[in-house]
């Protein structure tokens, strides 16, 4: 996973985190699986939109 956080002026962080090394889905419980995977990394979007809250943007008018 790649984040980059915009600190202002010309200053960013950038963090890149390995997500993982190989993602098995076991078909007798694939929803399951799946469900656990994106709730990983809903988890760690999260951590980095903490961060640095105004970093983070629609680009679809999804309120209106």
């Amino acid at each position: 996973m790649f984040f980059g956080l915009y600190r202002g002026g010309n200053d960013y962080e950038i963090y890149f985190e390995k997500f993982s090394d190989q993602i098995v889905l076991d078909r007798t419980r694939r929803a399951e699986d799946i469900h656990l995977w994106m709730k990983r990394y809903a988890e760690r979007l999260e951590h980095y939109a903490r961060l640095a809250p105004y970093n983070w943007f629609n680009f679809y008018p999804f309120w209106d």
